[in-house]
């Protein structure tokens, strides 16, 4: 579980025991309900800002840093792809 303070949180709409948190400490996620958590084996490049899911595909995760960049899973959080965002 983070030290600091909790960025975001989102709950997976189907299986809702699924949960994933940032804070400045990183991604984490819970397949218990929050119980227990697991830091997400990926290192941020800077302090995540936001982080959602896709509804329809709840293994689709994003996350937006403060560097700007905009990060994209699409397996839970084991692996994730840096998206190019147009400014």
């Amino acid at each position: 579980m983070p030290t600091q303070s909790v960025t975001a949180i989102a709950v997976d709409p189907v299986t809702p025991q699924n949960v994933y948190l940032a804070s400045p400490d990183g991604l984490f996620h819970s397949a218990d309900g929050g119980l227990a958590w697991e830091a997400m084996p990926f290192r941020l490049s800077s302090e995540p800002l936001a982080l959602t899911l896709d509804p329809q595909h709840p293994a689709t995760l994003f996350v937006l840093l403060a560097d700007g960049s905009l990060l994209r899973s699409d397996d839970g959080g084991a692996t994730w792809v840096t998206l190019e965002v147009d400014a």
